[in-house]
């Protein structure tokens, strides 16, 4: 996961950061970026990314 981190707009699908990031974020592709944060605890996409790569490490 080499590319910057851009600030998403909250009505960003899973599917679209999943694609762009090479990652599974482990939710549905049509859901939205502030589901997705909300259900975590999470502030930013940037935090979800980190916490994504040490689930896979």
């Amino acid at each position: 996961m080499s590319k910057n981190i851009h600030q998403k707009r909250e009505d960003t699908l899973v599917k679209t950061i999943e694609k762009k990031y090479g990652v599974n974020l482990g939710y549905r592709s049509d859901a939205q970026l502030h589901t997705v944060l909300k259900k975590e605890g999470l502030p930013s996409l940037s935090k979800l990314l980190k916490m994504t790569q040490k689930k896979s490490a």
